[in-house]
């Protein structure tokens, strides 16, 4: 936790409930760095919920926030890995963020590092993927802003050998995006094992600004009626 950035605010007016919030300020041309609970060795399947506002005047898009998989023997394994290409065995990672469209906070999307993604033209470097042709989005998928909007997002890993993995999120209670039969890992030794509350921004925040975050929640499955 960064006390620069990342700061528990009490104000009980201001929160989604109770009496506190966390606040994450973005600096101009720059993020608002990140927050990483980890829970190894890991699970096969992991839900997480939690609210967000953007305040009236936000400009451009974030990451919103990842499950990480990291090795079940080194939980780093998954960390720091952007621009690489995962081999299966190595890490992935499935996040959503809002797409940098010129819109304010932009679409909702998928952003996934799986093996076998599609690499960049330089036949090297991959960068995450909002899907592989076979993910379904459902409009809208913008959040408004000034307002708290609650984010779902569940991810179930594949079976090693078999491309069964899923993963789905919910806006406000309605399922705006499902990709399914695709392969996060090529082995065991991958888990789900981490959560990340993300803020980096890839093109850098266009003025200083914060959003809130409220009601975070982690389970291993999504929670009946959902």
């Amino acid at each position: 936790m960064n006390p620069a950035q990342h700061a528990v605010v009490s104000d009980a007016a201001r929160a989604r409930s109770g009496s506190r919030l966390l606040q994450i300020t973005y600096n101009q041309g720059g993020g608002g760095g990140w927050l990483t609970r980890f829970f190894m060795p890991g699970y096969d399947s992991v839900y997480v919920r939690y609210y967000v506002r953007f305040p009236a005047n936000w400009l451009g898009s974030t990451k919103l926030l990842g499950l990480y998989g990291s090795r079940s023997d080194n939980q780093w394994s998954g960390m720091g890995q952007a621009g690489k290409c995962p081999n299966g065995t190595d890490f992935f990672s499935a996040m959503l963020v809002t797409e940098h469209t010129g819109a304010s906070p932009g679409p909702t999307r998928f952003y996934t590092y799986h093996p076998g993604m599609a690499k960049e033209p330089d036949g090297v470097t991959c960068w995450g993927r909002y899907g592989d042709g076979t993910e379904r989005y459902v409009a809208p998928l913008e959040m408004s802003l000034g307002a708290w909007h609650k984010v779902e997002f569940w991810v179930k890993l594949n079976a090693p050998g078999q491309r069964d993995a899923v993963q789905r999120f919910w806006v406000d209670g309605v399922l705006r995006g499902e990709w399914s039969g695709f392969s996060l890992r090529t082995s065991s030794i991958l888990t789900l094992n981490a959560l990340q509350i993300s803020a980096s921004v890839s093109t850098g925040a266009p003025q200083t600004q914060a959003l809130d975050m409220d009601d975070v929640l982690i389970l291993k499955a999504v929670p009946p009626g959902t």
